[in-house]
């Protein structure tokens, strides 16, 4: 049964609320034109489906609150005010769509509210939000690509908003902010810049992320192992590596967990990779500079990956006596700063410190070396 009270309009192209609207529970109403709530449309029991071969749009004043609700909308059902959903979510074909830009917009699924239908093509393209459930698969999407967040709370308020973007953190195109990949933990290799998560929640949680093809993985991993879980740190302004608690897949498609962490320092999230250690990792060296052309440098390897870095070595009082940009191997025993440097003589016998910033891989290295006349 439908009920209409106070003034309610429908006109081509558009059905306007104005006073109080409900649908009663085993009641059900179709609309095939756009929906404009300006008046109380938020004691439903029963459907409500949307239904339009080309596109239709949710506007008005006031936030409606759907009990279960349908979409066939075959170039998408917008949104320009929330909506709210208590009971299911039911996607023929079509999406939800919202501007990314506006955060105050998005899919309200309230209590616990079940999804059926999901597919890359079937999907809330824009921010969606759970209230009141412990774990939730987020259902949403952009462009071609479902690719939902799953949340599992270990302690807080179980209320989350979240949107997928199918965008370069860099310099993204539905928001003002960018994300640099190259600012990260020391520990972190590479950064996907294809793809990230925007999660509002608070307390300790957990996420999931999945990847496919188009992630292109390949491009920042190796090996699966070394696979992880990052997020873009509210106070530190850099990406921080949140754990690889459980994986699954290969590198053109799976899912990955992080560990538990504290929502309230991060909203960004995307895939990275650990770094992995190789053969030019620096280490500790002995130098012996007689020009017998062995160990006459100090060479460091990983250079080659990192031209743009910084060179520092102390002797065992902590004195500066070496410092070079863009260093590639020319520091051969000689003090080039400090009082040592004006001699023009080998640095004494003993032991050296060595501080290496790789500016290029946003990483820093400390050792020591021997160096032996």
């Amino acid at each position: 049964m439908l009920l209409f009270l106070n003034q309610l309009v429908s006109g081509q192209g558009v059905f306007h609320n104005y006073g109080n609207l409900q649908i009663h529970q085993k009641g059900s109403l179709g609309f095939h034109s756009d929906l404009i709530n300006d008046g109380m449309f938020d004691k439903n029991l029963g459907f409500a489906g949307f239904y339009q071969e080309d596109q239709l749009l949710i506007s008005g004043a006031f936030s409606p609150v759907f009990y279960d609700f349908e979409t066939a909308v075959e170039n998408d059902l917008f949104i320009n005010v929330s909506i709210n959903i208590s009971n299911s979510l039911n996607f023929i074909y079509g999406n939800i769509k919202s501007t990314r830009n506006n955060k105050n917009v998005y899919v309200q699924l309230l209590k616990k509210t079940i999804t059926n239908g999901l597919s890359d093509h079937s999907k809330v393209n824009g921010y969606a939000s759970i209230d009141g459930q412990k774990e939730f698969s987020f259902p949403i999407g952009h462009k071609h690509k479902l690719r939902p967040l799953s949340i599992r709370y270990i302690d807080g308020t179980y209320f989350a908003k979240c949107a997928y973007f199918y965008e370069n953190p860099n310099n993204p195109e539905s928001i003002y902010q960018s994300y640099d990949t190259r600012k990260k933990d020391m520990n972190l290799g590479e950064i996907n810049s294809k793809e990230f998560w925007n999660l509002n929640a608070s307390g300790i949680i957990q996420i999931t992320l999945s990847w496919d093809t188009e992630s292109e993985l390949f491009s920042i991993l190796q090996d699966l192992a070394n696979i992880t879980v990052v997020g873009w740190s509210k106070e530190n302004k850099q990406w921080d590596n949140l754990g690889n608690a459980l994986y699954e897949g290969d590198i053109t498609e799976g899912w990955i967990t992080s560990n538990t962490f504290n929502a309230n320092n991060y909203e960004i999230f995307t895939i990275g990779s650990l770094f992995e250690s190789d053969d030019k990792t620096p280490g500790n060296y002995a130098l012996t500079p007689n020009g017998d052309g062995i160990n006459d440098q100090l060479i460091f390897e990983i250079t080659t990956e990192s031209p743009k870095n910084n060179l520092q070595i102390f002797d065992r009082s902590g004195r500066l006596v070496y410092e070079k940009s863009d260093y590639r191997g020319e520091f051969g025993g000689r003090a080039n700063t400090g009082a040592s440097a004006k001699l023009k003589e080998l640095l004494p016998t003993g032991v050296y410190f060595y501080l290496l910033e790789l500016n290029d891989l946003n990483r820093k290295y400390q050792g020591y070396f021997y160096l032996a006349h």
